[in-house]
């Protein structure tokens, strides 16, 4: 029977008949003869940093490592190390592997890959682009989004459908990783038991080590209650703080917002933004909050190990005559009903009451109506105008505001793009009381606001 493995250093899964099999994170631990990978690694790592090795999958080769270790030289070897230890308990006929491989893996790499699974006793019948399988589960809309962590770094990738659904191009956002939220995590509470007991629970490599093990508990307390109390134990005394669930994501800020504007310079022109996001990401505290301010946005969760399945799903589709292997980037995924057009607006997006009926810039109101106003540097006479300074960015004829029985509307008419709440639009998109409209760069900036009289009638 075939296997699936998803490459991904936060959780490398194993899946096979749809079912997850195995799930390690990419964690090596090199201080003895042989490398210790996984779990098991992952629960020294903070006592012998020295030792431990995280970058072996994501930057996968032959090259020797930087500091020569006893259990091994280079990164292909604690690749195949893991690979060996996650797939020791499989029969021996299971030896066919599909593979879900990063975004960034070059062709050096992927031949590094065919080789360590080679070793490993597996023959490798198919490779494809990990966030292409993910999205893949479901019919997809004509674009979509997937957004994934690894251990280092975060991947957006962008997909769309032209009778396939196809990968397009894909970003890499570095220090946006679980190691990186982890870290803000740990110091956020770090900081917590220092106020209120005393105790740094950072000032020990072992106390450091409890913190990290500790962590995804805490998380998934955090799933479904607002607060979570954290306990430690360190000379005999038991140290407890408790934490609610904005202390964490106000602690992890800085990543969400790096992971946000991704999403927003993804977001197709004038459309609808449709995100399939990892189970993993999901699950993150006050992130699903954070999407939620997204303007027009779509978020579907996928499973655990969605990449694999994905494979398992497709691997008609991965596997090539004469046993030729080669990277898919293309899947014939359904189209989802309804999709073709669906980017078109609607009068059901923004109820009546959230409607606005004014754009204010500097202190000043200009009412929106069904003849459109136009903001640009240089507007023609006879047309009603919001006139702006030139200025980089600045188009003369930027965009135009207007009202009819469905809504409320930016068109826009510039080179660069306007801005709606920091994201870029392009086309025409609806507006609700409260937007911020931003023309031009650094730029100006204008808010929409709804006037109403002691009636509630605007």
């Amino acid at each position: 029977m075939t296997l699936a493995l998803e490459i991904n250093d936060v959780g490398l899964v194993l899946a096979r008949d749809g079912e997850l099999l195995a799930e390690e994170p990419g964690f090596a631990m090199l201080d003895g003869s042989t490398a210790e990978t996984g779990t098991a690694a992952m629960r020294r790592a903070r006592l012998k940093p020295l030792y431990a090795e995280t970058r072996y999958w994501q930057d996968l080769g032959t090259a020797p490592l930087a500091r020569p270790m006893p259990a091994a030289k280079t990164h292909a070897e604690i690749a195949y190390a893991q690979l060996v230890a996650l797939t020791s308990t499989l029969p021996a006929t299971d030896r066919q592997l599909l593979v879900a491989v990063p975004a960034w893996y070059t062709r050096e790499q992927l031949a590094v890959l065919l080789g360590v699974a080679r070793e490993a006793g597996f023959e490798t019948v198919g490779l494809v682009d990990a966030g292409l399988a993910a999205a893949a589960l479901e019919p997809a809309p004509e674009a979509v989004l997937q957004l994934e962590l690894a251990l280092h770094r975060a991947v957006l990738t962008v997909l769309d459908h032209g009778g396939e659904l196809r990968r397009t191009r894909y970003e890499l956002l570095p220090q946006h990783g679980w190691l990186a939220l982890q870290q803000a995590w740990l110091d956020r509470i770090a900081a917590a038991f220092v106020r209120k007991t005393r105790f740094d629970p950072l000032h020990e490599a072992a106390n450091e080590q409890l913190l990290w093990d500790d962590l995804p508990g805490w998380l998934a307390t955090l799933e479904r209650a607002a607060t979570v109390t954290l306990e430690m134990q360190a000379g005999g005394v038991v140290h407890s703080v408790e934490l609610a669930r904005e202390e964490f994501a106000a602690a992890a800020s800085r990543i969400y917002d790096g992971l946000v504007q991704a999403l927003q310079r993804a977001r197709p022109a004038g459309g609808r933004l449709h995100l399939r996001l990892s189970d993993r990401l999901a699950g993150l505290p006050g992130f699903a909050e954070r999407l939620a301010e997204l303007r027009d946005c779509e978020v579907t969760r996928l499973p655990r190990g969605a990449a694999a399945l994905g494979a398992l799903a497709y691997e008609r589709a991965l596997r090539r005559d004469a046993g030729a292997v080669v990277l898919v980037q293309r899947l014939p995924v359904p189209l989802r009903s309804g999709s073709l057009h669906a980017a078109t607006p609607t009068a059901a997006m923004v109820p009546v009451e959230d409607r606005p009926t004014h754009v204010v810039l500097r202190s000043r109101a200009w009412a929106i109506r069904r003849e459109p106003l136009t903001i640009g540097s240089a507007v023609p006479a006879g047309l009603r105008a919001l006139a702006l300074d030139a200025g980089p960015g600045i188009s003369r004829q930027h965009c135009t505001l207007a009202s009819d029985d469905d809504g409320v509307w930016l068109e826009d008419l510039s080179t660069y793009g306007t801005l709606v709440n920091g994201e870029r639009v392009r086309g025409r998109v609806p507006l609700r009381t409260g937007d911020r409209l931003r023309v031009g760069s650094p730029g100006v900036d204008c808010e929409l606001v709804r006037v109403v009289d002691g009636d509630g009638a605007p």
